[in-house]
């Protein structure tokens, strides 16, 4: 009885003030019918079998490979600035590389010059740039010969300045990366670093060389490895185009990274944490896409084929999906705010519920 002369004031109300009502039943966005009817410069697309679904979502596998220009990133030849030491082992006892300890003569460490010309005592100058070890030690046991048939030298490399490549951006330990063994690839370069701070989708990959930038998504990145050079700089960063809107009458309106690859409407809603019970109207799930022309796809999910369709639905970078709000929420809230809350939250909730 007092829920009845609650609706009879209710209503008594509404009569009376009709304009002003107008002004209290504010809304968070468009309603059903407003998106829906009359001439619209967007395509309006009502999906209702597999025939209604779009052509699927982004496509993966982008990126052009940098030509080579150094043509390699790593040689174990020897380079100006490595550190090299000259050993010259003899026992002969005239020899001068014989001394009283019965130590072998040791002739460095040196700096390996601009030039790479080295002098070794006894023997005379060489060049050790651009040759292997083996070679440079090589020629000179030919040349010590003549000083000692006996010695034997060797040269080793204790040291050198490495090569390296660099990657900064969303990756866990950005920086400089040694390049110090041959084969190191693009994606070698991305492991070195840790890897991205988030999923591999969510970023795109840049490789500048020789000033010029080639860019990636994960997939393209992925299946095109390609030796890397000195000074490469792999830049990951944050890709703009793999999110979407989820707004209306749902628990919580946000901007949301694509969960996966290939998100569908049913990850998108998901993600939003489902429909608000109390204010969505489930038979008004909208999807703006932006194109030539624009399109809003439109889904009732009071129809069960309906809820399987938005597991097929392909959602894109940019899209915004919207639940529009039930009629009746509007007039919650308008009651409201003439009546006290109090009075009124449990049984605005019991008819709201009756009347899906």
């Amino acid at each position: 009885m007092i829920e009845f002369r609650l609706l009879t004031l209710i209503w008594g109300l509404l009569c009376l003030f009709p304009l002003a009502s107008c002004s209290i039943m504010s809304q968070t966005g468009p309603q059903k019918k407003a998106i829906e009817d009359g001439e619209q410069p967007y395509t309006i697309i009502a999906v209702n079998s597999r025939a209604d679904l779009p052509a699927a979502g982004r496509s993966y596998g982008m990126g052009q490979i940098p030509p080579p220009i150094k043509g390699t990133s790593y040689s174990d030849k020897i380079r100006p600035r490595d550190i090299l030491q000259f050993i010259i082992t003899d026992l002969a006892e005239l020899s001068p590389f014989t001394n009283i300890r019965g130590e072998p003569f040791n002739h460095g460490p040196l700096e390996v010059p601009e030039d790479g010309i080295i002098e070794v005592p006894y023997i005379g100058q060489i060049q050790t740039s651009g040759r292997s070890l083996a070679a440079v030690s090589k020629e000179l046991n030919k040349r010590v010969k003549p000083v000692s048939s006996t010695a034997q030298v060797a040269v080793i490399r204790s040291g050198r300045i490495s090569r390296t490549a660099n990657v900064i951006g969303e990756v866990k330990n950005p920086g400089p990366v040694a390049l110090n063994r041959s084969g190191l690839t693009s994606l070698d370069l991305l492991a070195a670093s840790g890897g991205p701070t988030r999923p591999e989708h969510l970023f795109k990959y840049t490789v500048r060389r020789n000033s010029r930038d080639y860019s990636f998504d994960y997939q393209g990145f992925r299946k095109k490895a390609f030796p890397i050079e000195e000074n490469d700089l792999l830049s990951v960063t944050t890709d703009n185009s793999n999110r979407f809107y989820v707004m209306g009458a749902i628990n919580k309106p946000t901007t949301v990274s694509f969960p996966n690859p290939a998100p569908t409407l049913a990850d998108a809603l998901g993600a939003a944490t489902g429909l608000d019970e109390r204010r969505s109207d489930p038979s008004g799930v909208f999807i703006f896409r932006k194109g030539s022309p624009d399109q809003v796809y439109t889904f009732n999910l009071k129809d069960p084929n309906a809820v399987f369709l938005t597991q097929r639905f392909p959602i894109r970078g940019e899209d915004m999906i919207y639940v529009t709000e039930a009629p009746l929420a509007r007039w919650s809230r308008m009651i409201n705010q003439i009546l006290p809350a109090t009075q009124l939250s449990s049984m605005a909730y019991d008819i709201d519920r009756i009347s899906r």
